[in-house]
């Protein structure tokens, strides 16, 4: 978009804007979920106008930065009726291709509000010519108001249709949806984003999504299928669907029961069914409360005589708490009916996730059909509304290109890769636990469940299969001891061994509370008991009396995890296949990553830097770090204070190898385009500030790459006779559909086990080494074979993934120790950053997160 002129000064690092391409490796043909978008008139202006819709009956300076819910907005522009070349935003934004158009005051009521509306401006223009000028003048800047704003044109058909819209996903509202464990329903829909590619011009993606929502129906109904899990989980989780007559209501609900609603009910939408007409609250939260205890304060009456006497309603439950809503309003569950098609954004739990997976996997041929039958229907829909206006039309068939596949490492002497996997026949060398007792197991299931006879036969195969891949964890074996999650600390202080395996008790929050236990000198590994018995050889069913054999695999990684945490080395890669310029010193490999919470109101964001702390690339030197966010805003995006973070494990690795590193490659995860100036720049800035406080003339060679698997780019591989397969591990794209002004490519480095393959997308910002792109594509693809959990490729480069794991556990630690629902209410205070920081990573532990 144009705005007023204005110099700014030259940023302190620069990013690059240029595009490469690599040359090794053998061709490969594939369909990508790209299509065409063609332009009879790209100069035609697209307008923007302020939409402000204020509520009268706030006081002065609260509309000011506020947007009404999206309910009222939606409204709003359908009162306003414009017309179909009209897109909205769904907030503050209209777009037209026109720029004649003026509204003055206008009064428009929704629900019981009588809202002032007007659209002034055009405030802002842009044109798709500017995307184009931009996708072909080297070093140019993408103009993202454009990019946005096209967005919004080509997806307003869905907007004036029966979808729910969700952040550029659209759900068919009317869709027999499957149900989801919690009450929950899935929806599955499509996701389109515009994007502007290096050969291709402009071109959208099109993709199958799928959203949980929180199913439309009686309040008390979505309690009932919720009951099972309010006793013993922090989020739902466990039922299918609806299922009112499988569980009773009880009297009341204990105060473990009400947090646990409290969590989950909290920014729901309902309507109530007591009056003449539909009035809507949003759920604030629980009220502790119930309808026969709660006093009028007014009309001196109980909230449960109060509506006998009023709407002459007897309620059923008026032992039941409250639930808070708009205001100080205090309403009857039974009264209640949630409103359809909420999505629900909190974090699923393991029950979920496998649902989820299971639900939404599809194979290669299947997906791909689904995006070709998505992409019709996008181009049916815009065709109605804003695509004859603008001059748009999207190609109908997907855009193929070429790739390419790179050779595989070679794991030390004996071991081949084939498609992303090797066989460890021993590892490389065995960690030590200098005790004579030096495994221990700790139940956090009674005797009848984790009983002596599979205790026994675990522990044999452990060690049975230890002394095959040459780990020394021969000894005596101590008694198992039996505990609760209170008691484990107690417990585990009374044992005498390093090295502990915790079989939790199927509660998700118990892994938190038994990290918690965790010290560098007693070490633990969370187990369930399903994994016990597939190491064993035992079915998870006792009904079921087939024979099951022991599965080696599980019991290798659970071996993989155990040597590196007791300071083993599973595996090397043999380095020769590199171009020796990356190891011709002494190099350090960085991963990043910063996790947010949803609905977080008060939870800081956690980030977690790893970096390696010798040549193998085996041993890491971690650090984690607390982010509150400030001002306004819900969460930290970038890491601060990254000076005194990279200066602490930079004196570590100097302390370890005696000299620093010459060369730092800095891989951060989970940042967009659009953040990248502020965010990984503002890193780099504290990584180079770090180095200059160590040392006078310390300057080594930094490079800094993002990568991501947060995007919608997808690719099937075209074989022969039309038969579509997913990508090879190592199979990498540089061309045609990659970002125009960024040093990017896509590289999918794992064998998928299930379902289709789904790339990393990584951008080189920033390289003071001045690598080729053969370079960092062959190095990002030998990094992924570095994972010590198990004998594979993965999806990521190793301490990538080992940020994003110590992240994890931290998140679950932090989770686990603090009761977050009183310190949102005010209850509790809220702990410092460093009092999070210490409880997250056990002191002088590095590989924690193992």
């Amino acid at each position: 978009m144009q705005s007023s002129s204005g110099t700014t000064p030259a940023p302190r690092n620069a990013i690059i804007r240029y595009n490469l391409q690599g040359t090794r490796g053998r061709k490969v043909n594939l369909i990508s979920n790209n299509f065409q978008v063609n332009f009879s008139k790209p100069s035609i202006k697209i307008y923007q106008f302020d939409l402000s819709i204020i509520d009268p009956n706030k006081k002065n300076g609260e509309n000011a930065n506020s947007v009404p819910s999206k309910y009222v907005c939606e409204e709003v522009f359908k009162q306003l009726n414009l017309g179909v070349r009209w897109a909205y935003d769904g907030k503050k934004n209209l777009y037209s291709p026109s720029e004649k158009l003026k509204i003055n005051l206008r009064k428009i009521k929704v629900g019981r509000t009588t809202y002032d509306v007007t659209v002034a401006g055009p405030v802002a223009e842009t044109s798709v010519k500017e995307i184009l000028d931009a996708v072909k003048q080297a070093g140019a800047v993408i103009p993202a108001d454009a990019v946005n704003a096209l967005n919004i044109v080509l997806a307003q058909g869905f907007n004036n249709g029966s979808y729910v819209t969700i952040k550029r996903n659209f759900f068919e509202a009317n869709q027999r949806a499957f149900d989801f464990p919690g009450g929950l329903k899935l929806y599955s829909g499509i996701s389109t984003t515009i994007s502007p590619t290096k050969d291709f011009g402009i071109t959208i993606k099109v993709l199958k999504t799928h959203q949980v929502m929180y199913p439309g129906g009686r309040l008390l109904d979505f309690v009932k299928d919720n009951l099972e899990n309010s006793g013993k989980d922090d989020r739902g989780g466990g039922k299918q669907g609806h299922s009112s007559q499988s569980s009773r209501l009880p009297r009341f609900l204990d105060p473990k029961q009400i947090k646990f609603f409290n969590g989950i009910l909290k920014g729901l939408k309902v309507e109530t069914s007591h009056l003449s007409y539909k009035r809507k609250y949003t759920i604030t939260g629980m009220h502790t409360g119930t309808a026969n205890d709660t006093i009028i304060e007014e009309l001196n009456v109980s909230v449960a005589k109060y509506f006998a006497g009023t709407y002459n309603i007897k309620l059923a439950y008026p032992d039941l708490p409250l639930v808070k809503a708009g205001g100080k309003n205090k309403l009857p569950m039974e009264l209640c009916i949630l409103l359809p098609n909420q999505p629900y954004f909190t974090s699923l739990n393991s029950a979920q996730q496998r649902d989820m997976i299971t639900k939404a996997c599809q194979k290669p041929k299947e997906k791909m059909e689904d995006i070709v039958k998505s992409a019709q229907l996008v181009s049916r829909v815009s065709s109605t509304s804003t695509a004859h206006d603008y001059g748009f039309t999207i190609d109908p068939k997907a855009i193929e290109i070429h790739g390419r596949i790179l050779d595989p490492p070679k794991m030390d002497a004996t071991n081949a890769v084939s498609r992303g996997a090797w066989n460890m026949s021993a590892v490389t060398r065995s960690g030590n636990i200098p005790r004579s007792v030096k495994i221990g197991v700790v139940s956090l299931l009674p005797p009848s469940r984790y009983t002596q006879e599979l205790h026994n036969k675990f522990m044999g195969t452990i060690k049975s299969r230890a002394t095959a891949l040459k780990i020394d964890i021969a000894g005596q074996d101590g008694p198992v001891r039996f505990s609760t999650v209170q008691d484990m600390e107690q417990t585990l202080s009374s044992m005498s061994t390093m090295y502990n395996f915790i079989v939790l008790d199927g509660n998700d929050s118990s892994y938190g509370k038994a990290k918690l236990t965790e010290l560098v000198t007693r070490r633990t590994q969370c187990i369930k008991l399903k994994t016990i018995q597939k190491v064993c050889g035992v079915n998870s069913n006792p009904r079921d009396t087939r024979p099951a054999r022991p599965d080696m695999a599980t019991t290798d990684n659970l071996l993989k995890k155990l040597n590196t945490k007791i300071g083993g080395v599973n595996f090397g890669i043999n380095v020769v296949g590199l171009p020796q310029k990356i190891f011709d010193g002494p190099v350090m490999i960085v991963g990043a990553d910063v996790t947010h919470f949803t609905r977080s109101d008060k939870k800081p964001s956690i980030a977690a830097v790893v970096a390696t702390a010798d040549p193998t690339a085996s041993k890491y030197i971690s650090r984690v770090k607390a982010l509150y966010p400030e001002g306004e805003r819900m969460s930290v995006e970038y890491i601060r204070d990254m000076r005194s973070v990279m200066k602490s494990i930079l004196t570590e690795f100097e302390n370890t190898n005696k000299c620093l590193p010459r060369r730092i490659i800095y891989y951060r995860d989970g940042v967009s385009e659009g953040q990248f100036e502020n965010t990984v720049m503002e890193e780099l800035g504290g990584i180079q500030d770090a180095c200059m406080e160590l040392k006078d003339n310390y300057k080594p060679r930094i490079s800094v790459v993002v990568c991501t698997k947060r995007h919608k780019q997808r690719f099937v591989v075209k074989g022969k006779g039309g038969r579509i397969d997913n990508m090879e591990p190592g199979t990498v794209v540089d061309t045609g559909v990659v970002s125009p002004n960024f040093m990017n490519f896509f590289l999918n480095s794992q064998q998928a086990i299930q379902g289709t393959s789904v790339p990393c997308h990584y951008y080189v910002l920033y390289d003071d080494n001045k690598f080729t792109m053969d370079m960092w594509q062959m190095l990002s693809f030998y990094l992924c074979h570095t994972y010590a959990r198990c004998s594979r490729s993965v999806s990521y480069p190793a301490p990538v993934y080992y940020a994003h794991l110590a992240c994890a556990s931290a998140r679950a630690r932090m989770l686990s120790r603090y009761d977050w629902q009183e310190i949102q209410t005010g209850s509790e205070e809220a702990p410092t950053e460093e009092e999070i920081e210490r409880i997250t990573r056990p002191d002088k532990f590095n590989m924690f997160f193992i």
